[in-house]
This record gives C-alpha cells, structure tokens and sequence, in this order.
C-alpha cells in the first residue's frame, strides 16, 4: 500500500493514533460513523481509516449486514485491534428496521468487542437516522463527508461531545451544522485501500441477498395479512386456513405459523 495515497491529514492521523493508544493499552473498543449522502465517498474514506487503525485491514473485514457483523466478531479468527466496517451504505432507503438490527448487534456483542479491542466504523447515509442511544452513547465519533460547492468531497468530524449536541439539536431538519466542529474541513482521495473491483463484487452480492431478504419479508407480511382478513372478516377457522396452500399445490402453513399469526391478531384486537 502507498503511503501517499493512504494520505491522512496531520490532525486526523494525531487523533487516530490517541484513539489507538487508547483502544489497545486501555482495554476498550471505538465505534465511529462515517455517513454522507450516495456517492460522497463515505465508504472509501471508512476504508481509508480502516487501514490507518488497522495494518492488516483487507476486504474480509468488511461487511454489509447485522449477521455478518455478528459472525465477524465472534469468529475466533478476528484478532485483537481489528478494524470491522459494516458498510450499510446499500440497504434500500437505509430503512429504520436495519438500522435498528444494528444497534441490537452492536449492543449484543459489546462484551467481545471490548475484549478484543476492535475498532468498528459504520456506514450510513446519515447519523440522525440512528437509534438514540446508540447516537449518544454507542458512537464515539461522527465523520461527515459532504459535497463543497465546487462538488469536492471533504469531510468533518464531531467527536464525543460535538457529536451528541449535533444530534439533539440537528435531528429535527437534519442539519450539520450546530454545533461547529473544533476540527476545519478534512480532504481525502479517492483511493481503495483494499482491491476495488472485489470490493464493488462483494457489495453487490450483498445488495442481491438484502434485495432478496427483504422482498421475502414483504411476501411474509402479505400472507398474514391473507390469513388474517380470511379469519377475522370471513371467519374461516384457523385449521382449514392452514391448509388453503395445499389446495393449490404449496405446503401447508405450520402449526407454528398459524400461532403466530393468531397471536397477531389477539395482539391487534386489544
């Protein structure tokens, strides 16, 4: 790797080199949010800090869902002072539900990220759509990346307190700008630290298998909505429901299934 493509400006690579020190001989972790809206850059300069953190950073330590983040903090094969970027930059209209099955992966696995003293960056279009908590307390950092006016991509960083006022204060319209960073606007080039061409691979396999989870939950929530009006409005019992998909050639619904389905209708009709 080239030192001087993986350029970081002096003040920012004096404040990573704290955060290092601090994550490796204080026996704690760091999570940081880059955001920034599509095509910023915003996962180029995640990758970018990545290295600086972590030497050995490699396209294996990115990842584009809650499991996969999960599995690459449990997996015995991640070394102490890794740097792990989960990439949500993809998911379609950076939905609240996933945002919401990171911060319960983030919280589930707090106990071997410190442990391990890993280094966590998470990737979104924008850091007021984060869970409370996780913005406040979770997140140590915040580096926005933004378009100037002449259509340059710079960034700016909020750290621990800047960045919860920013988010108590800013969340209403989405504004960056209260408070003011103590830190002036950051540049960055527009190299991979890892191969780009795997990278842009790797990224759209996940985009296919997200496309594909998510088009099954809508298919999931469309059945129960069948079932439901079939019960409720038509009054048809909950047995002969569970087997209108044989009729036509699919496989029943489970037992499991339609109690599920039941508990969501007692719920709703409480």
């Amino acid at each position: 790797m080239e030192e001087k493509k993986l350029w970081v400006a002096p003040i920012v690579k004096e404040l990573l080199d704290k955060v290092k020190k601090r994550v490796l001989t204080k026996d704690r972790d760091f999570v940081a949010v880059v955001d920034g809206e599509e095509g910023s850059g915003k996962s180029v300069l995640a990758m970018q800090l990545a290295a600086y953190l972590d030497p050995d950073f490699n396209l294996d330590n990115i990842v584009f869902n809650s499991d996969d983040f999960l599995k690459k903090i449990k997996d015995p094969k991640t070394k102490r002072g890794a740097c792990i970027v989960l990439d949500e930059a993809f998911a379609a209209a950076n939905s609240r539900a996933s945002l919401t099955e990171v911060n319960r992966a983030m919280i589930g696995v707090a106990t071997e990220m410190r442990q391990k003293n890993l280094f966590v960056l998470l990737c979104i279009p924008s850091f007021f759509d984060l869970d409370k908590y996780f913005a406040l307390w979770r997140c140590r950092s915040l580096f926005h990346v933004y378009f100037t006016s002449e259509e340059d991509r710079n960034y700016i960083i909020f750290p621990k307190d800047q960045k919860k006022l920013l988010y108590l204060t800013g969340k209403k319209f989405y504004s960056y700008t209260k408070p003011h960073s103590p830190y002036p606007p950051f540049t960055f080039a527009n190299f991979y630290p890892v191969d780009e061409v795997e990278y842009r691979r790797k990224k759209a396999e996940a985009f296919k298998k997200r496309t594909v989870s998510n088009q099954a939950r809508i298919w999931l929530t469309q059945r129960n909505a069948y079932a439901k009006y079939i019960i409720r409005t038509l009054g048809v019992a909950q047995e002969e429901v569970a087997k209108i998909p044989s009729l036509y050639g699919s496989i029943p619904l489970s037992q499991q299934s339609m109690s599920l389905i039941m508990k969501e209708i007692g719920s709703e009709e409480q």
